[in-house]
């Protein structure tokens, strides 16, 4: 299952590097562009397997069952849209206040 606030981290780090304005509300928070990011964890009924999170925090973020990154915007800038671009990389569905832009379940590095 992947860990939100490492892959809120990467976000953050990825959107500063691209010299795109970024800021983090909370541990749970991101704000990059006028752009509010969170993340929601995967529901997995019946987990199997997989790298305990305190081994590495980066160690399987989103490659099994990756959660949704969630987005309260519509972007209207070419800031907004880099942002978009970077956290979609991030996670295998991304969820936007007009509904949600469904991933693949075999998509390869997710997160990575």
């Amino acid at each position: 299952m992947a860990m939100g606030v490492q892959i809120l981290d990467k976000i953050q780090r990825n959107c500063q590097q691209r010299g795109l304005s970024v800021s983090r509300t909370s541990a749970d928070e991101l704000e990059a562009e006028g752009i509010v990011i969170t993340y929601e964890d995967a529901v997995i009924d019946s987990p199997m397997g997989g790298i305990d999170g305190s081994a590495s925090p980066f160690l399987g973020i989103g490659v099994a069952n990756p959660g949704k990154i969630v987005l309260d915007t519509d972007p209207a800038s070419i800031a907004e849209f880099q942002v978009l671009r970077i956290v979609c990389g991030h996670a295998n569905t991304v969820v936007i206040p007009a509904g949600e832009l469904p991933g693949h379940v075999d998509l390869n590095g997710m997160g990575q």
